[in-house]
């Protein structure tokens, strides 16, 4: 698969297809050449919520030649589809489609379809750390994944997607106490990939200087412990808002077996970057700045200092990065 400038496509592997049955649609249609195709989701989890439901009925792949019609569905595992995104990891992402066989060739889009409105229909839902459960919508019910890229005959390529919820879930006002659940996707080349990870001393964060209980109303320390990841050297690091610079990704820092540290880790493509952390990121709303500043560059997000540098590389010393604060 060869991905256009906007987008980078994960490839877990290319290998020969042998070309045993009739494929799914598309371009496949008109031609010989075929490639295999796999789909799974992962998550950045987000504070405030313990469960994060969501409901998938169907994946859609959209050719890029008109001639070849309408778009059409890929072989959903089990549909429909729930998924409790907070379960999700790079080590146990939810696979959606399996090896299904398309053609090769330049594709339009790929998209999801989620049942998620707010009709008193528990199908796609949330749960508070308060044991409340919330409705989910998504617009429109349907979510694109990925847009305009290219498939080359007898590959598998497989691709995998995160799913921000620090970005993506929405608890906006006048929506009947439901919550907003929008596109805030990421797709980790994985032929090209490392890993971040570090941790952060339970005493460090304990510190009353650091402020670290701001964000919750119980002064629960575990809460908004996120790691921020910029693209890029020597940015200064901000929060989620509509004013640039945004993060490429956010992680939470987990607490350890022992309590004696935050750890955390996540996959990043070959690239340089800047890493942040925050123990405040519970205040870190996507649909507002921070705590509701009107103006969004009155941020209330404290991040430790000073930010890392990093490089991401095939180098040894760049293919598993870590960074303490």
């Amino acid at each position: 698969m060869k991905p256009k400038e906007s987008l980078h496509l994960a490839i877990l592997a290319t290998v020969t297809v042998g070309v045993t049955a009739g494929c799914s649609g598309g371009s496949s249609e008109t031609s010989d050449e075929f490639a295999s195709l796999s789909v799974s989701l992962m998550d950045a989890p987000v504070d405030d919520v313990k469960e994060v439901n969501v409901e998938i009925t169907a994946i859609w792949l959209k050719s890029a030649d008109e001639d070849d019609g309408p778009p059409f569905q890929l072989p959903l595992e089990d549909a429909p589809l729930t998924v409790n995104l907070l379960e999700l990891s790079d080590e146990n992402a939810a696979i959606l489609v399996d090896g299904a066989l398309i053609g090769a060739g330049a594709y339009e889009w790929l998209a999801m379809d989620v049942n998620a409105t707010i009709d008193n229909v528990f199908d796609s839902y949330a749960v508070t750390i308060t044991e409340e459960w919330k409705e989910i919508f998504v617009p429109s019910g349907r979510v694109r994944l990925v847009e305009g890229f290219e498939v080359e005959a007898n590959q598998a390529v497989q691709l995998l997607f995160d799913w921000d919820l620090r970005k993506g879930l929405v608890y906006p006002p006048g929506l009947g106490g439901g919550y907003i659940l929008k596109p805030a996707f990421r797709v980790i080349d994985v032929t090209q990939f490392g890993t971040l990870s570090g941790a952060v001393a339970v005493d460090t964060v304990m510190l009353e200087a650091n402020e670290c209980n701001v964000d919750s109303e119980v002064d629960d320390y575990d809460v908004g412990n996120v790691v921020y990841v910029f693209a890029g050297h020597d940015i200064v690091p901000d929060d989620i808002d509509e004013v640039d610079p945004e993060p490429l990704a956010t992680v939470d820092a987990v607490l350890n077996e022992t309590s004696t540290h935050y750890e955390y880790r996540t996959l990043l493509p070959f690239g340089d970057y800047t890493v942040a952390f925050t123990c405040q990121g519970g205040n870190d709303l996507a649909d507002a700045d921070d705590t509701g500043n009107e103006d969004p560059m009155l941020d209330t997000v404290a991040f430790f200092e000073p930010a890392a540098n990093v490089t991401i590389g095939s180098a040894p010393e760049n293919l598993d990065v870590e960074v303490d604060f």
